[in-house]
This record gives C-alpha cells, sequence and structure tokens, in this order.
C-alpha cells in the first residue's frame, strides 16, 4: 500500500538535498523564454484551499514547460499592502479607527504592517512548497520593498506625462467602516431586503400640490437636491383627497391602486418636458442651514431637472430622487445642471454637527431613523419592502456608503476600445472568460487611485502649499534631486520629504496611499525588476501565461490591463486560465471571513498533496468546485493503483529474473495499449500548449487505469511466457505516462521513478528531468481502441451477468451471445473475440444482430397514423415480429402495409430464452448460458483449487521463483488435471493421495492441501 507521508515527506528532502529545482533552472537557462507571471495573494496568513487549487494549477504549467527546456520566469509574489493586512494588525493591536491608528503612533503602526506581511511571506512560501510548487520563492517580489514601489511611481509619473492622471470631485463608493474611498471593483454585490419609501415634496407656490417620489436610500433625504423625470414619459396629475399628486402615467395604477389600494382619479396628463425646472420646498430646509446658500449660489437647486438614461417605469413612482453627493449617476445629471454634489459625512459615515436633528447620525446604518422623521414631519406615504442587490465592502463585508470627494483618477474611459481590441488577441480558458472580461472592459469607467489609508504604496504626488502646482516623482533618484530620501519610503517617513517651490511655498506630498490594486496592475513588469533593469524586461515582458479565479475579472485582470495600457498602451500578458471558486457543501463560496474554508493541510494530513492536487486540478475551467472527500478519497485509491502498477512492474522483473525489454512480434493487446498511450500523449500535449490545463488530470489517470485493469489483466495468462515483452510494454507505458502525471503529481511520480531508477539503472537523477514524452503517431490506432472499449464494455456486461446468475469468473461457461443492432460494434466484439472469451472465462462467443424470442407489443390508449389502426393491430404485430426489431425501434415510424405506425407507440420486450441471463449494455445485450456440464465443473474446481494452493504459498512466505512440491486428497477426481496444476502453482511434483494438509472445502467439497518448499 502506498504510504503517501513517507514518500512525500522522502521526496521533500530529496529535492532539497540534489538541488533539484535549482539543477533544473540552470540547465534551462539559455532556452526559449517562458514568462510565467504569479498572481499575487495576499499576505493575510495560511494558504486556504482556493489558493492551494490555484497555485498547484500555475505549477502544473510551469513544470510542463521545464520539461520543454523552457526557461521559465516564476518568480513568485504577494500583495502586501492595503486594508487586508491593515485590519488584521488593527485587530491585534486592537484599534478599531483611523483616529485609533494615530493615537497609537503611524510609525509604529507602519513596521506593524511590515513585520506582520514578512511574517506571513515565510509562512505562505512554506505551505507553496509542501503543496509542491516550484517557484522562487527566495526572491519573491513584495510590495512593501523600496525597490517595487518606484515601479509603481513609474506608472504613476508615465500617467501624468501621457496625460491621464487627473484630481477630480466624485461621489465615490465609499466603505465608512475601514474609512476610504472604493473603487468599482472593490464592491461585492449582495441580495438585501430594505425598506423603500414614497415620500412628498411640496411645489413651490401650490397650496396642495406634491411631487411623488421613490428611493431605498431613506438616510440619502438629507442630501435631496433636485428631482429627476423623463423628458419622454407622460406624467399625470392624481386628486387624492384634499391634494394633488404628480407621478408618470404609466406607474399610476399600479402606485395607487395596487399599493395603497384607493381609487385612481387622474386629473390631467402632460410631458416630462414641461415639468423641467418646477420649484419645490425640501421639507428639511429648516433643519438643514446648508440648503439656503446652495439655493443662492446654485439656482436650480430643488428644482425638476431631466434625465432620460435614469429614470424609466421598471419602478417607483418615475420621479427619482437626486442627491449628487450620494450615487455616481445622481452626480453626473447634477453637474449638467449646476447643483451641488451636497455630502459632508465624516469618514466614518456619521452626519457632522451642524446638520441639526441628524447630527450624529450613521449613514445606511440608521435608515429607521429618518423614515421615523419623515413619517413625523407628514410626508411618508408608504414603505414597502424591497429586494435588491446593493453593494459592499469587499474587506469587511458591510455595506457602502456613497460620499463626494476630491480623489486622483488615470483617465481609462477612451481607452475601451484599444483594450478591447487586445483582449481579442488574448488566449482565454474558458470562452466565457473573454466575454465577460469584454463585458466588463466595455463598462469600464475611470479609475481612482488614491486611498485615505496609512498602509500602502504612497502617492508619489507633491503639491506646493502656496501655488497649488503640483510633481509627480517616478524614481528614488528623482526625489534624491529635490530633497533627503528616507530608507523607508512608506507613511510617515516619506511625508516628512519636502523642498522648496519656486514661488516660495513648500512642496508637500498628498498624504494619501495609492490603491492596492495598483501595485497588483503593476506586477507585469515590477516582477522583472522593471524600470531599474530594461534586459529582463526586454527579454521576458509580456508574461506568457496567467492563471488566477473568476472574481479577478473585475480585480487582476482588470488591473493588468488598466496599469499597462495607461503605462505602455499595450497588454501585459498572452494568456489567461481562470477558475472558479472552491464551495461547501451549500454551495457558497468558501473565505476566510465567513469561516467555512477547509485548511489544505486538512486534505494533506489525510491524502497527501499529490490527492490534493490530483482532485482539485481536474474541475472544469471557470467552474465552482462543491469539495467533496469521496472524490478526494477516489483519486487517492486512484495513485494506489499507479503504485502498484510500478510494484508490480519490479516484483515480477526480480522473480522472473528478466530485465524490460521491448521485443518480439506485439499482439494486439500490445498495439491497443501502446496507441493508447501514444494517442493520451498527443492529446495531454495539445490541452497544455492551449492551456486547457482541466482536461489533463482526466486524460492521464484514464491511461493508467486502463494500464491496469485492462493491459495488464488481459496479460497476466501470458506474462510468464512472454515475460521481457509484456514487462517492456508496461515499463513503456508507465514511465512515458509517468512524465506527464509529474506535472500534476510530483512526489508520488518522483518516487516511482526512483524506486524504478535503483531497479532498473537509469540515468536521470530526477523525474522532473526528464523531457516531456513525444507521440509516435505511427502507434495511434483510433479504431483498435473503439474496438477494445466495445470489447470491455461487453466483459464488464458478461461479469455483470454472471453475478447475477451466482457463477464466480474462475467457473468456466459454455457460451455467451452478444446482440447488437449496430453493425460496427458487432464487428468490434468479432475482432476481439479471444480477448473477450479469455476475460470472461466462457467458451464460446456468439455475436447476433437481432434476438429471436422477442416480444412486441403496441399500446391500445395511443393513437397511431392511419385509420383502423385497432381493428387490424392484431395483423400488423404479426408483421412487425417477422422484422429485425433491435434495427426498428430507432426509426421515428414504420410503414406496414397500409398504415405508418408510429414507433413511440411500439414496445419491445425481450424473452430470454431459458437458461441464459441477460445484462443490457450502452449498445447491446449480453445472454450468457449458465447452463454447466460435468466437464466444465471441473475446470471449475481446479481453478478454484490453484486458487486455494497460492494462498497457501503466501501464508508460507513464498515468492513466485520458489518450487514446491504440492499433494491434494479430496473425494473429488481431479486427476485429468495433474499436470496443468503443476504448471500453475510453480511445483515440480503435483499428486492426489492421502495427506496432512490445510483443510478447506470448495462448493460444498472438501479438500487438504499439503505444500513443501523444494
Amino acid at each position: 500500500m502506498y504510504d503517501f507521508k513517507a514518500s512525500e515527506e522522502s521526496v521533500l528532502k530529496f529535492w532539497e538535498k540534489n538541488q533539484i529545482y535549482e539543477k533544473i533552472k540552470k540547465r534551462n537557462s539559455k532556452g526559449k523564454k517562458f514568462y510565467f507571471l504569479q498572481g499575487p495573494p495576499y499576505t493575510s496568513g495560511y494558504l486556504h484551499l482556493g489558493q492551494a487549487w490555484n497555485n498547484t494549477m500555475k505549477d502544473m504549467v510551469m513544470r510542463y514547460k521545464r520539461m520543454q527546456g523552457f526557461d521559465v520566469w516564476d518568480r513568485g509574489g504577494f500583495d502586501m499592502h492595503g486594508l487586508p493586512t491593515a485590519r488584521k494588525v488593527m485587530a491585534k493591536l486592537k484599534l478599531e479607527t483611523k483616529e485609533d491608528i494615530e493615537k497609537y503612533g503611524v510609525d509604529k503602526f507602519s513596521k506593524a504592517c511590515m513585520d506582520w506581511g514578512l511574517e506571513k511571506v515565510g509562512v505562505m512560501n512554506k505551505d507553496l512548497t509542501r503543496l509542491g510548487v516550484w517557484m522562487d520563492h527566495e526572491n519573491a517580489y513584495l510590495p512593501v520593498s523600496n525597490e517595487y514601489i518606484e515601479s509603481v511611481w513609474w506608472l504613476i509619473k508615465e500617467a501624468d506625462k501621457k496625460k491621464r492622471l487627473y484630481e477630480g470631485l466624485r461621489t465615490m463608493s465609499w466603505c465608512a467602516s475601514c474609512q476610504t474611498a472604493m473603487a468599482k471593483h472593490e464592491c461585492e454585490y449582495k441580495v438585501v431586503e430594505e425598506d423603500s419609501i414614497f415620500i412628498k415634496f411640496k411645489l413651490k407656490g401650490k397650496k396642495n400640490e406634491f411631487l411623488i417620489v421613490w428611493t431605498t436610500t431613506p438616510w440619502t433625504m438629507a442630501y435631496n437636491m433636485g428631482i429627476m423625470v423623463n423628458p419622454d414619459l407622460e406624467y399625470v396629475r392624481l386628486k387624492m383627497g384634499d391634494e394633488v399628486w404628480v407621478v408618470a402615467k404609466g406607474l399610476a395604477g399600479v402606485f395607487v391602486q395596487s399599493l395603497l389600494g384607493k381609487k385612481l382619479e387622474i386629473v390631467e396628463e402632460f410631458k416630462g418636458s414641461e415639468m423641467e425646472g418646477w420649484e419645490y420646498v425640501h421639507f428639511w430646509e429648516n433643519d438643514i442651514p446648508q440648503f439656503k446658500e446652495m439655493k443662492k449660489s446654485n439656482p436650480k437647486t430643488h428644482t425638476v431637472v431631466l434625465s432620460k438614461e435614469y429614470v424609466s417605469l421598471k419602478g417607483g413612482s418615475g420621479l427619482v430622487h437626486m442627491a449628487g453627493g450620494c450615487g455616481p449617476e445622481d452626480y453626473e445629471i447634477s453637474r449638467k445642471n449646476d447643483i451641488p454634489p451636497f455630502n459632508n459625512l465624516k469618514e466614518n459615515g456619521v452626519f457632522p454637527d451642524d446638520m441639526g436633528k441628524f447630527s450624529g447620525l450613521k449613514a445606511k446604518k440608521e435608515d429607521k431613523k429618518f423614515i421615523e422623521f419623515l413619517k413625523k414631519d407628514g410626508v411618508l406615504i408608504e414603505v414597502t419592502q424591497v429586494e435588491h442587490d446593493y453593494a459592499h465592502c469587499q474587506r469587511c463585508h458591510e455595506p457602502v456608503i456613497f460620499r463626494t470627494t476630491k480623489q486622483w483618477f488615470f483617465k481609462t474611459e477612451d481607452l475601451k476600445e484599444k483594450m478591447l481590441k487586445v483582449n481579442e488577441k488574448i488566449g482565454w480558458v474558458p470562452d466565457a472568460g473573454k466575454n465577460a472580461f469584454n463585458s466588463w472592459l466595455t463598462n469600464l469607467r475611470d479609475n481612482s487611485i488614491t486611498k485615505q489609508r496609512f498602509w500602502g504604496t504612497p502617492a508619489p504626488i507633491w503639491r506646493c502649499d502656496s501655488c497649488d502646482k503640483y510633481e509627480v516623482i517616478g524614481s528614488i533618484k528623482e526625489l534624491e534631486k529635490c530633497a533627503k530620501v528616507p530608507k523607508n519610503l512608506h507613511k510617515p517617513w516619506i511625508d516628512k520629504v519636502k523642498w522648496d517651490c519656486k514661488c516660495g511655498g513648500k512642496m508637500i506630498r498628498l498624504p494619501d496611499v495609492l490603491d492596492v490594486w495598483i501595485d497588483a496592475g503593476c506586477a507585469s513588469w515590477a516582477c522583472l525588476y522593471y524600470p531599474q533593469r530594461k534586459d529582463l524586461f526586454e527579454k521576458y515582458f509580456p508574461a506568457d501565461f496567467i492563471l488566477e479565479g473568476k472574481d479577478q475579472i473585475r480585480g487582476w485582470y482588470n488591473l493588468l490591463m488598466v496599469a499597462s495600457m495607461v503605462g505602455m498602451e499595450k497588454s501585459s500578458f498572452n494568456n489567461v486560465h481562470m477558475h472558479g471558486f472552491v464551495t461547501d457543501v451549500d454551495g457558497e463560496k468558501m473565505s476566510k471571513s465567513l469561516g467555512n474554508i477547509i485548511s489544505p493541510y486538512e486534505l494533506i494530513d489525510k491524502s497527501g498533496a499529490d490527492s490534493l492536487r490530483f482532485y482539485m486540478t481536474g474541475n472544469n475551467a471557470g467552474e465552482d468546485v462543491n469539495f467533496s472527500w469521496d472524490e478526494l478519497k477516489l483519486k487517492f485509491r486512484n495513485i494506489g493503483i499507479l503504485w502498484n502498477v510500478h510494484k508490480y512492474l519490479i516484483n515480477y522483473s526480480k522473480a522472473l529474473k528478466v530485465k524490460p525489454k521491448l521485443v518480439g512480434k506485439l499482439d494486439l493487446e500490445e498495439k491497443y495499449i501502446l496507441s493508447r498511450l501514444n494517442s493520451t500523449v498527443k492529446e495531454v500535449t495539445s490541452r497544455m500548449e492551449k492551456y486547457e490545463i482541466d482536461y489533463v488530470p482526466k486524460l492521464i489517470e484514464d491511461l493508467f487505469l486502463d494500464l491496469s485493469r485492462d493491459y495488464i489483466q488481459l496479460t497476466r495468462g501470458k506474462v510468464d511466457d512472454d515475460s521481457e515483452k509484456v514487462l517492456g510494454v508496461i515499463e513503456k507505458v508507465l514511465l512515458e505516462g509517468l512524465k506527464m502525471f509529474s506535472v500534476l503529481c510530483p512526489f508520488v511520480s518522483e518516487k516511482i521513478y526512483l524506486n524504478l531508477k535503483e531497479e532498473f539503472g537509469y540515468k536521470d537523477e530526477s523525474v522532473h528531468m526528464l523531457s516531456w514524452p513525444k507521440s509516435d503517431k505511427k502507434r495511434i490506432d483510433f479504431e483498435l481502441e473503439k474496438d477494445f472499449k466495445v470489447a470491455f464494455n461487453v466483459v464488464q456486461g458478461v461479469l455483470n451477468a454472471r453475478e447475477k446468475a451466482g457463477y464466480g469468473v474462475r467457473w468456466p461457461l459454455a457460451k455467451v451471445r452478444f446482440v447488437s443492432q449496430d453493425s460496427n460494434v458487432c464487428d468490434s466484439v468479432k475482432k476481439l473475440e479471444r480477448l473477450v472469451l479469455g476475460q470472461v472465462n466462457v467458451k464460446e462467443l456468439e455475436v447476433l444482430d437481432k434476438l429471436a424470442g422477442v416480444k412486441l407489443e403496441v399500446s391500445a390508449n395511443r393513437n397511431a397514423i392511419g385509420k383502423d389502426f385497432k381493428k387490424d393491430s392484431k395483423g400488423i404485430l404479426e408483421k412487425l415480429n417477422e422484422k429485425k426489431l433491435l434495427k426498428l425501434v430507432d426509426k421515428k415510424e414504420l410503414k406496414v402495409g397500409n398504415f405508418v405506425l408510429n414507433m413511440s407507440h411500439v414496445l419491445v420486450k425481450e424473452e430470454i430464452p431459458k437458461g441464459l441471463v441477460g445484462a443490457t449494455l450502452s449498445k447491446g445485450a449480453v445472454y450468457l448460458d449458465t447452463e454447466v456440464s460435468e466437464e466444465l465443473l471441473k475446470e471449475g474446481y481446479a481453478r478454484e483449487l490453484v486458487r486455494r494452493v497460492q494462498d497457501v504459498r503466501k501464508e508460507m512466505g513464498l515468492v513466485k521463483s520458489d518450487v514446491v512440491t504440492v499433494k491434494v486428497e479430496s473425494d473429488y477426481s481431479l486427476d485429468e488435471f495433474t499436470d496443468a496444476l503443476k504448471g500453475k502453482v510453480g511445483a515440480s511434483k503435483f499428486e492426489f493421495g492421502k495427506c496432512k494438509g490445510k483443510e478447506f472445502k470448495i462448493k460444498g467439497k472438501l479438500f487438504k492441501v499439503m505444500v513443501k518448499k523444494v
């Protein structure tokens, strides 16, 4: 049995002691370049199962390329800045807010973040090594290094040179918990059920006329600055008691009759365009002092404005509440109408002290209090529950709010067309990835790049405190020309760097850090030490291959594209393999924050790293995997089958004292398995070249299983007589297959190779130093493979029939019939008749394309085409029964005389002849004759006797080469089998007679067996 723990431990030591990875790297250093770019995992702790899956697939590709002689650039890398690390450290230090960090000391906090990240780098590198992932871990790129920060600064400088860097006032997603702006790709959407409200705004100058507005964000009513209507829609005035309400005509019935349960009474109809400029009174104008000042400077404040884009009849009232400071769409329409984007929330989402009765309330969290205010002020019409998607912070999973803030942006919207053209040339697996990325790029908006945090790459932008001129610094050398540069470029040390402006003011750094995704976006050149080193960049860039999960469409894939297009106007990667998520039994994505993760070590400790790799890497590209312990166990068992194959080869070679050698004429079974080998090499190579790596595990697994259950089973009877050839074929298939399997399961492949190397004297030090196998097209015979597939299907059917009949395979039977309406299938079975009979222990195989005794029935309560069907049904059935029924049932209709019979009305029943046991196959049926003659019965007893003698030999600890004498006592005579029995059990003498030996019964008959070693 395969001991995975001892094996994997010894292989890890072997690799380290003999520096196998390093030797391969050195050997291939002059080869053709292959640039793999590692998608950086966050240094937030141990690897989770999704990362184990991710990195083992990457390792597969790199091992494959190394075996082809490529000079593989495989530098590891990590994400270390930003909130994932900062929040971990805050929790460790019991710091809750940015103010707490400032009190604690930004310098101490930055150092703690640095220490945390570096510690986790060591932990994660150890995890990757245990998984057998070969990367340059020692020189992994670390965004916290000054060298990497320079690579990021280079991009910001290039963006500024190309007029793609700008500062702008924008309403942006904001996380009140993390207290920072959020880019679109940092938002995750969840379906939530919340209160939505209908409220009324009084029209100015009208006694009792109101505009009816619907919203799902009650807190934003405090920042309402306008109401949007669609100029092309019809609107109506409704009589509602003493009041007149204005709503869209298309929604009036649903709103008044269905929701409010009141009578619909329309007073007047008009176009939305007529409403432009209508002025209304904000019900909280006396509570919010800022309103009056804004109204003076911006007269369109609290008026009706027009928007075709954001007003429809999909729901609500047809009048849309507009708060330019609380949403990007609102901001866009507000700007067009010169209405200020009012929003003075604090960074923690709390209303400031100058907001009257709302001061101290928390946006979004306290919506119900705003609803209470609206009700108390008499403007709330109705509260309804609504289910909708709402953005949440990707880091802390809290719902986002919106704030209007000044941020720095990359100008990218005008690059969309170029990006889409570039994406057409990128190889995506699966194709759905390309389509999804196209969709993302089509809707791309300018990316904000700054964050109001402490731990991150400092924004390299200095601004004069007097003339407001700004300067972007692109490198340490450039900064050294302006001022003394600190050893550590992080906050707070970098903030001390100031210099005199020509105007007499001071150049002071923008206090923000860069979005952590900018770090990751720069990885394609930072990994190559660019811009410090031009040689590596010129040799390797762009990346030949990247691999990450489907969530990176809006994440890393996006930022890689944006960063390289902004900096160079070209793509930074050529090929992508995209995988799904690991989900738990309920289909929920596994994540540390949800607490439903399975550690890779749970799998490794139970079944080994190879089993984990084998199981995970075979999941369909782009699709989620619902984790299954049973599937993992199956892969472990199949690894055990491979292990047993190599032990079989070694043991037989030793026992027979034969070296495996491909000699002599090849029989059909040899031709078959060598065809399977070469067709598999061809297919696996093709899939690997196209990065369709999820196909590969099954292809290799099937080859090894076929070697074990097909070829070795087929040749058990001739391995003793034709040992060189049989063992030579096994060695050939095993060794070539092992080369392919080594990229998938490197530990067991190495251990098996080392055992074979010791036994057969192979020269190469490691299986991973071997060249990738090449397919011999001359040995591929797909027709033969198809024939064997059919034959093995028949074998399985006969074995199933034997099980039904209660006849073990050692007991010979006289005859089996195989019936199929497919002539090609019949031909395949006839070709391999000898092999089929040998596997099922039956003397004769009869192949038929029909079976006598089939009964045909037509359902009487169904209609067939043609009149008087029921009347003449008996005659029709008689004629049908004359036909070859199995060939007819595939037809949709059948003409019999003047009738056309719909074949879906035909029910075929097989009347199995007496003495036969049937079993249905995918393309036919087998019928086993279970009548046993005395001669066959004796042969069965002889076979069972051989097995019992072999059991005794094993109990005595004998090996195949040990010669014995055997004496058997029984009342049941098997004298005619004496010579055959002697050869089967390795005896120099075999006789029947009285003896003192081990007793056992075979089908009720008593036997005694005495075995002595010669």
